[in-house]
Protein backbone atom coordinates (compact mmCIF):
# COMPACT_ATOMS: atom_id res chain seq x y z
CA UNK A 1 0.00 0.00 0.00
CA UNK A 2 0.86 3.52 -1.07
CA UNK A 3 -0.32 6.36 0.70
CA UNK A 4 1.33 10.32 0.38
CA UNK A 5 0.47 12.88 2.78
CA UNK A 6 0.50 17.13 1.28
CA UNK A 7 0.21 19.65 3.91
CA UNK A 8 0.42 23.29 2.51
CA UNK A 9 -0.60 26.84 3.38
CA UNK A 10 -3.86 27.96 2.12
CA UNK A 11 -3.22 30.71 -0.90
CA UNK A 12 -5.23 34.20 -1.07
CA UNK A 13 -8.10 33.79 -3.42
CA UNK A 14 -6.96 35.62 -6.16
CA UNK A 15 -3.94 33.44 -6.35
CA UNK A 16 -6.18 30.25 -6.14
CA UNK A 17 -8.69 31.53 -8.99
CA UNK A 18 -5.48 32.12 -11.43
CA UNK A 19 -4.75 28.62 -11.54
CA UNK A 20 -7.92 27.23 -10.64
CA UNK A 21 -9.50 24.93 -13.31
CA UNK A 22 -12.91 25.97 -14.77
CA UNK A 23 -14.55 23.44 -13.21
CA UNK A 24 -13.02 24.12 -9.79
CA UNK A 25 -14.13 27.42 -10.31
CA UNK A 26 -17.55 26.08 -11.11
CA UNK A 27 -17.60 24.18 -8.12
CA UNK A 28 -16.89 27.37 -5.97
CA UNK A 29 -18.97 30.11 -7.57
CA UNK A 30 -22.05 29.47 -5.49
CA UNK A 31 -19.98 29.70 -1.99
CA UNK A 32 -20.56 32.91 -0.22
CA UNK A 33 -17.95 32.18 2.51
CA UNK A 34 -14.70 33.53 0.64
CA UNK A 35 -12.65 31.29 3.22
CA UNK A 36 -14.67 28.41 2.29
CA UNK A 37 -13.62 29.33 -1.65
CA UNK A 38 -9.91 29.50 -1.04
CA UNK A 39 -10.03 25.74 1.36
CA UNK A 40 -11.50 24.24 -2.00
CA UNK A 41 -9.62 25.79 -4.38
CA UNK A 42 -6.30 24.57 -2.50
CA UNK A 43 -7.08 20.86 -1.96
CA UNK A 44 -8.42 20.68 -5.36
CA UNK A 45 -5.30 22.26 -7.03
CA UNK A 46 -3.12 20.54 -5.03
CA UNK A 47 -4.90 17.16 -6.20
CA UNK A 48 -4.71 18.22 -9.50
CA UNK A 49 -0.99 19.20 -9.09
CA UNK A 50 -0.37 15.68 -7.57
CA UNK A 51 -2.98 13.72 -9.60
CA UNK A 52 -2.53 15.38 -13.13
CA UNK A 53 -4.50 18.71 -14.08
CA UNK A 54 -7.75 16.50 -16.04
CA UNK A 55 -8.30 14.17 -13.14
CA UNK A 56 -12.35 14.51 -12.54
CA UNK A 57 -12.94 15.38 -8.94
CA UNK A 58 -16.73 14.75 -7.29
CA UNK A 59 -18.25 13.75 -4.15
CA UNK A 60 -20.10 10.85 -3.11
CA UNK A 61 -23.51 11.03 -1.35
CA UNK A 62 -22.20 11.92 2.00
CA UNK A 63 -20.33 14.25 0.70
CA UNK A 64 -16.58 12.63 0.81
CA UNK A 65 -14.45 13.86 -2.16
CA UNK A 66 -13.65 10.88 -5.34
CA UNK A 67 -11.37 11.18 -7.72
CA UNK A 68 -11.39 8.99 -11.18
CA UNK A 69 -8.70 7.25 -11.59
CA UNK A 70 -9.06 4.04 -10.26
CA UNK A 71 -7.16 2.64 -7.32
CA UNK A 72 -6.96 6.15 -6.33
CA UNK A 73 -8.22 7.14 -2.69
CA UNK A 74 -8.16 11.01 -1.17
CA UNK A 75 -9.49 12.47 2.02
CA UNK A 76 -9.47 16.23 2.21
CA UNK A 77 -9.15 18.19 5.83
CA UNK A 78 -8.29 21.88 6.62
CA UNK A 79 -7.31 24.51 9.00
CA UNK A 80 -7.66 27.90 9.10
CA UNK A 81 -4.64 28.36 7.30
CA UNK A 82 -3.70 25.35 5.75
CA UNK A 83 -5.06 21.97 3.85
CA UNK A 84 -4.76 18.61 3.30
CA UNK A 85 -4.70 16.06 1.36
CA UNK A 86 -3.70 12.26 1.53
CA UNK A 87 -3.81 10.54 -1.56
CA UNK A 88 -3.33 6.59 -1.29
CA UNK A 89 -4.25 3.65 -3.53
CA UNK A 90 -6.09 1.78 -0.18
CA UNK A 91 -9.32 3.74 1.37
CA UNK A 92 -7.73 6.34 3.35
CA UNK A 93 -8.82 9.83 5.77
CA UNK A 94 -7.11 12.51 7.49
CA UNK A 95 -8.12 15.11 9.74
CA UNK A 96 -6.18 18.07 10.90
CA UNK A 97 -6.97 20.66 13.58
CA UNK A 98 -5.10 23.17 14.82
CA UNK A 99 -3.71 22.95 19.04
CA UNK A 100 -4.85 25.96 20.23
CA UNK A 101 -8.16 25.46 19.89
CA UNK A 102 -9.93 24.11 23.56
CA UNK A 103 -11.37 20.64 22.71
CA UNK A 104 -11.17 20.08 26.62
CA UNK A 105 -14.67 22.43 26.67
CA UNK A 106 -16.58 20.21 24.12
CA UNK A 107 -15.04 16.72 25.63
CA UNK A 108 -18.51 15.34 26.40
CA UNK A 109 -19.70 15.90 22.95
CA UNK A 110 -17.01 13.56 21.32
CA UNK A 111 -15.47 11.54 24.26
CA UNK A 112 -16.57 8.73 26.98
CA UNK A 113 -15.69 9.44 30.05
CA UNK A 114 -12.71 6.29 29.92
CA UNK A 115 -11.59 8.39 26.49
CA UNK A 116 -11.56 12.05 28.70
CA UNK A 117 -9.57 9.86 31.46
CA UNK A 118 -6.70 8.40 28.99
CA UNK A 119 -7.14 12.25 27.28
CA UNK A 120 -6.45 14.12 30.51
CA UNK A 121 -3.95 11.21 31.60
CA UNK A 122 -1.30 12.07 28.20
CA UNK A 123 -2.76 15.80 27.26
CA UNK A 124 -4.65 14.52 23.78
CA UNK A 125 -7.56 15.70 23.65
CA UNK A 126 -6.80 17.53 20.12
CA UNK A 127 -5.57 14.42 19.18
CA UNK A 128 -8.70 12.09 20.07
CA UNK A 129 -11.16 14.90 18.42
CA UNK A 130 -8.64 14.17 14.61
CA UNK A 131 -8.63 11.06 15.13
CA UNK A 132 -12.64 10.33 15.50
CA UNK A 133 -13.00 12.80 12.77
CA UNK A 134 -10.54 10.87 10.58
CA UNK A 135 -12.23 7.67 11.24
CA UNK A 136 -15.69 9.48 10.34
CA UNK A 137 -14.45 10.58 6.97
CA UNK A 138 -12.80 7.02 7.08
CA UNK A 139 -16.70 5.25 7.47
CA UNK A 140 -17.74 7.69 4.65
CA UNK A 141 -21.01 6.88 5.79
CA UNK A 142 -22.46 9.51 7.83
CA UNK A 143 -24.61 8.61 10.90
CA UNK A 144 -21.96 8.27 13.28
CA UNK A 145 -22.60 9.37 17.29
CA UNK A 146 -18.91 10.40 18.28
CA UNK A 147 -18.98 9.34 22.28
CA UNK A 148 -21.10 6.27 21.22
CA UNK A 149 -19.72 5.03 18.12
CA UNK A 150 -16.22 5.49 17.85
CA UNK A 151 -14.52 4.18 20.77
CA UNK A 152 -10.88 4.53 21.04
CA UNK A 153 -9.61 1.75 22.73
CA UNK A 154 -5.66 1.89 22.97
CA UNK A 155 -3.07 4.82 22.89
CA UNK A 156 0.34 4.25 22.03
CA UNK A 157 2.36 7.69 22.59
CA UNK A 158 5.61 5.99 22.01
CA UNK A 159 4.23 5.16 18.01
CA UNK A 160 2.17 7.80 18.10
CA UNK A 161 -0.97 6.17 17.10
CA UNK A 162 -4.30 5.03 18.76
CA UNK A 163 -6.57 2.37 18.20
CA UNK A 164 -10.20 2.71 17.89
CA UNK A 165 -13.37 0.91 16.40
CA UNK A 166 -16.04 2.20 14.49
CA UNK A 167 -19.61 0.38 15.60
CA UNK A 168 -17.54 -2.29 17.78
CA UNK A 169 -15.89 -3.61 14.63
CA UNK A 170 -12.69 -4.10 13.76
CA UNK A 171 -9.84 -2.00 15.39
CA UNK A 172 -8.32 0.46 13.20
CA UNK A 173 -5.06 1.91 13.88
CA UNK A 174 -4.77 6.08 13.40
CA UNK A 175 -1.44 7.42 12.85
CA UNK A 176 -0.90 10.66 14.80
CA UNK A 177 1.91 13.50 14.24
CA UNK A 178 2.37 17.22 15.09
CA UNK A 179 3.52 19.77 12.72
CA UNK A 180 3.95 23.55 13.90
CA UNK A 181 0.21 24.00 15.14
CA UNK A 182 -1.26 21.37 13.87
CA UNK A 183 -2.57 18.01 14.61
CA UNK A 184 -3.04 15.61 11.97
CA UNK A 185 -4.76 12.05 12.36
CA UNK A 186 -4.61 9.50 9.20
CA UNK A 187 -5.63 6.25 8.40
CA UNK A 188 -4.35 4.12 5.71
CA UNK A 189 -4.97 0.45 5.33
Amino acid sequence: MSSHLFIEKIGTEEALMAVAAVEDRAAVASFANARRRCEVLAWRALVRRELGVGVLVSHDEYGAPLVDLQNTHISVSHSREKVAVLISDAPCAVDIESVARDFRRVADHYLSAEEQQMAERYDIYAEMWSAKEALYKYHKKGGIEFVRDVVVAEYHPEQHTLVATLFGGEPIEVALQREDDLVIATISR
